[in-house]
């Protein structure tokens, strides 16, 4: 089916020369359509404001909700806009995390020109939102509240360097080098020495090397800083590791570095990972040419001068002496805890596994109660030793789905016990398992005095809940100020305070602590940090800067629920009542989101137009202004499931028709004439059926198709304005 505007069409090249303001009629009709007998109506309609009986409703607005960057655009939305609506909300332009920066920093330049423009055309805004949980900068927020440092505490500083030999004036004691015919020695370089080194092909990286051997290990799990001066016969990269000579093994790698003809400072960090790290090495094989370094320096970096308190917080800490054993599973293998072999002859851990598949074909672990926390690191410390010597990995990882949540080092085995510390960090959400898998291995393993732990700085310490309110309080002030100051006046109502409602108790604020894992990571709850009376703050501040003739509304979803039987409703009221109950705090009105589906389940449909009129009649008690917010409407099957556009029978259509103009209708019949703030269409078009599209995507949501073409629901979206 396809149904043309023709006013649209043409609109475009209208839409430069004059402001809507001034030209823009209401004499919006269509072509005929394809099927004359199903369409035709809908060329007698007119411009979906002029339904409005402005003498019976004088203060009602008819608004959409419209993307700014569409807006500004001043295309077929701008036109769309102007011609049908009396008021415009942002659908996100003018939110929290929209306009504040990681560092706190705010810019409202987007905001300023959406109220501008909409000024010129004589349109209102409608503030969406001062303040919410959802769409917040977390990362700026959270760094408010932040644990704080210790007074007193220090900078970073380094302790001596462990290289000792490091300007080559007296020498290359201490340095050596092997490795495809490779050569080194020193030179002299202006006013002083370098020590080169050259390769006289390209093989791999390790096959030519040269080393320094330090007095003592590097502490494992410290953070080394190399310095040093490099220069090349020419362009190329190579790398610098640290390593425990006996058996060669890996203890840490430094990042690659470029080389260039010329001199240049380098400055690499590297955190220990493994026992007797004493040996530093250069790895050249991959750089044919000559290398010169000068000036080099390894030291231990102190993060507080050296007064910094390590506090483990363990994950899990077990010696076996209990007797619990890990779980696990895979290729016929067995974990048991046996008496007297461990580590000193105590209880120790043994795995067997008969014979050698992919290593995950055979693992063992730990579940966590909770999730670890996702950015930090976690540290593996214990005691291994095997049959015969191999190597197997550890992880962490998300159960659902089996996701990888971060991979240790690989953990090498030999026949004698050896002391191991490794690192990593959790790299996403629901990481509740940790897991060896040692599939590869074939034979017996024995591990002891396991620990899986993350550090914590003892030279900070939390804020007290008094200092974080008092922080956010500051933000919230700065926030507000801002965004009213880039309004300049113009907006006069706002959603002061958006979706604060618990869905699982209706009587009380949502909270980090009884929302999901997810909601609780994206989310950002003011309320839990101000505290219940966090509105009275917000309102507080919105009349300040903003001006005592301000309309806030305090807005939410599902307040026509059926689920519930308009339970949230009940609580939104009760808990305005609570936030105007210290006399000061004046809430002028409530709104209600209403993202509603037709049901073509006629009980279930029944049961929701019930719960619609209900709400209105508990809005209309409270007295105060009642604005639907954020109107649009999908369609459930007899089954509940959303029915998509491309599916949508002409017939379904007239009844989402019949929904609308039950709704609105009802919403003129039930709220007091001084109670009807208006009603805000929150998506003009149909939700696209695309990858980037995340509101009831692929839904016939609109008034209009995706073309800008009317539909039979806007017949009785006017219908329901005029009160027929």
């Amino acid at each position: 089916m396809k149904y043309y505007n023709k006013f649209l069409l043409a609109i475009v090249a209208s839409i430069i020369l004059v402001s809507c303001a001034d030209e823009f009629k209401t004499d919006f009709k269509t072509d005929k359509p394809e099927d004359i007998a199903l369409y035709e109506y809908l060329n007698a309609y007119d411009a979906l404001k002029t339904y409005v009986d402005r003498g019976a409703n004088p203060n009602f607005k008819m608004g959409t909700g419209i993307t700014v960057s569409d807006f500004l655009a001043k295309g077929l939305v701008y036109s769309l806009a102007c011609s049908n609506f009396d008021e415009l909300t942002a659908g996100n332009a003018m939110k929290y995390g929209s306009c504040v920066s990681d560092n706190g920093s705010m810019d409202f330049s987007q905001v300023t020109k959406f109220v501008d423009a909409a000024q010129n055309t004589g349109l209102t805004v409608y503030g969406h939102t001062l303040c919410w949980h959802a769409q917040q900068n977390n990362k700026y927020l959270n760094g408010l509240i932040a644990d704080k440092k210790i007074p007193g505490s220090s900078t970073p500083t380094l302790d001596q360097s462990v290289i000792t030999n490091s300007t080559f004036e007296s020498g290359i004691d201490g340095w050596g080098g092997w490795g495809n015919n490779s050569t080194n020695g020193r030179t002299k370089d202006g006013d002083g020495y370098s020590f080169w080194f050259t390769n006289p092909s390209v093989v791999n990286s390790w096959e030519a090397q040269i080393a320094y051997d330090f007095a003592a290990p590097l502490e494992v799990g410290a953070t080394y800083v190399l310095d040093f001066k490099v220069k090349g016969s020419k362009g190329g990269s190579i790398s610098a590791s640290l390593q425990n000579p006996d058996g060669y093994k890996g203890c840490g790698d430094f990042p690659a570095f470029d080389i260039t003809t010329e001199w240049e400072e380098k400055s690499l960090e590297v955190v220990v990972t493994g026992e007797n790290a004493a040996r530093f090495l250069f790895n050249y094989g991959t750089y044919a040419g000559t290398i010169n370094i000068d000036d080099i320096t390894l030291c231990r970096l102190n993060p507080d001068g050296g007064n910094t308190v390590i506090t483990k917080k363990y994950v899990v800490q077990s010696d076996f002496e209990d007797g619990a054993a890990l779980m696990g599973w895979g290729n016929n293998s067995t974990r048991t805890v046996v008496a007297g072999e461990g580590y000193n002859g105590t209880k120790g851990h043994k795995i067997v596994n008969p014979s050698a598949v992919n290593s995950w074909e055979a693992q063992a672990g730990y579940d966590f109660s909770g999730a670890l926390i996702e950015g930090e690191t976690y540290y593996l410390n214990l005691k291994i030793k095997g049959s015969n010597n191999g190597s197997i990995s550890a992880a962490f990882q998300k159960p659902d789905g089996y996701l990888g949540r971060g991979d240790f080092p690989a953990i090498n085995i030999t026949t004698d016990w050896q002391e191991i510390t490794l690192q990593t960090k959790v790299t996403g959400d629901g990481a509740t398992r940790f897991l060896f898998s040692f599939g590869a291995y074939a034979g017996t393993i024995w591990m002891d005095d396991l620990s899986l732990y993350r550090e914590e700085s003892g030279n900070s310490i939390p804020l007290t809940p008094e200092e974080k309110k008092e922080v956010l309080t500051n933000a919230m002030e700065t926030w507000i100020k801002g965004m009213m100051e880039a309004c300049n006046g113009y907006v006069k109502s706002w959603d002061v305070v958006n979706e604060p409602m618990s869905d699982g108790n209706t009587n009380e604020l949502k909270s980090a602590a009884t929302a999901s894992a997810e909601d609780a990571k994206n989310n950002f709850y003011w309320q839990d940090y101000l505290g219940k009376e966090y509105a009275r703050t917000v309102i507080k501040f919105a009349r300040q800067y903003g001006g005592d003739d301000l309309k806030l509304f305090i807005n939410d979803y599902n307040l026509e629920a059926t689920y519930n039987n308009n339970a949230k409703c009940k609580g939104i009221i009760k808990m305005v009542e609570y936030w105007e109950s210290d006399g000061v705090t004046k809430i002028d009105g409530i709104g209600t989101q209403m993202h509603v589906s037709y049901n073509m389940d006629s009980d279930k449909q029944k049961k929701q137009e019930e719960c619609i009129v209900k709400m209105y009649q508990l809005l209309a008690a409270s007295g105060k202004l009642v604005k639907i917010s954020e109107l649009d409407m999908g369609i459930l099957d007899a089954e509940g499931k959303a029915i998509k556009t491309v599916d949508l029978t002409y017939e379904q259509q007239l009844r989402m028709s019949e929904f609308y103009k039950f709704i609105v209708k009802k919403y003129f019949e039930i709220i007091p004439v001084n109670q009807q703030y208006g009603i805000t269409h929150w998506s003009p078009t149909d939700s696209p059926d695309a990858e980037n599209s995340y509101w009831r995507k692929g839904e016939p949501i609109g008034l209009w198709s995706l073309n800008y073409n009317r539909k039979p629901v806007y017949a009785g979206f006017a219908d329901g304005l005029s009160g027929k």
